[in-house]
C-alpha cells in the first residue's frame, strides 16, 4: 500500500482556549478574520465520538472561520474528559492540533498509515457530512494531528465556510 501524500491537504491551525469569546475577539478585532461559524455544546454522545479508545463524555465550543486559506479553529472544552480538557490543563489557551482536510474515501488509507507510523488515535467524533479523528503526533511536532474526511457535502460546506457564506 503506498503512503498517503498528507502535505499537499493541510488546512487548519486550531487553538484550545479557556475563553473562547475573547479568543474569537481577537482573531476578528485584530487580526481581521470576519467572523466564525460558532457550533455550541458539540457533544461525544451526539457525534459517537470517542476519547482513548472509549465512549467520549466530553461536550465542548468549537468556532471556525478561515484567515486566507488556512482555517482558524477555536475549541473550548464545557464538560468531560477530552484531548481539548488536558491540553487546556496542561499548556493553558495554546495551539493543540493542525488538520488535513481529506475527502472520505482517503480517510480509512490515512488513519491506518498514522497508526501504522506509530501514532494513536486519540478521539474522533462524526457529523453527517465529515468524520475527524486526532492522532497523537506530540512527540514528533509538539502538537496533535486532525485528519477530517469529507463528503461531497462536507467539501460544499467548507467551501461555504472559507467564502463567508454561512
Amino acid at each position: 500500500m503506498s503512503k498517503p501524500v498528507l502535505a499537499q491537504k493541510f488546512c487548519q491551525i486550531a487553538w484550545v482556549v479557556k475563553d473562547i469569546a475573547a479568543s474569537e475577539k481577537f482573531f476578528i478585532e485584530t487580526m481581521g478574520v470576519e467572523k466564525f461559524l460558532r457550533m455550541e455544546n458539540l457533544s461525544a454522545k451526539d457525534t459517537e465520538g470517542t476519547y482513548l479508545g472509549k465512549p467520549g463524555n466530553w461536550v465542548c465550543n468549537l468556532y471556525i472561520a478561515y484567515s486566507g486559506d488556512t482555517q482558524i479553529e477555536l475549541i473550548q472544552p464545557v464538560f468531560g474528559d477530552s484531548m481539548f480538557d488536558e491540553s487546556l490543563k496542561r499548556h493553558g489557551d495554546a495551539v493543540q492540533h493542525i488538520a488535513y482536510w481529506l475527502d472520505d474515501s482517503e480517510y480509512d488509507a490515512a488513519a491506518q498509515h498514522m497508526e501504522s507510523s506509530g501514532y494513536p488515535i486519540i478521539q474522533d467524533f462524526k457529523l453527517p457530512i465529515l468524520r475527524v479523528g486526532y492522532f497523537d503526533t506530540r512527540s514528533a511536532i509538539g502538537v496533535v494531528t486532525e485528519i477530517v474526511g469529507s463528503s461531497e457535502e462536507g467539501h460544499e460546506f467548507r467551501r461555504n465556510l472559507k467564502s463567508g457564506n454561512f
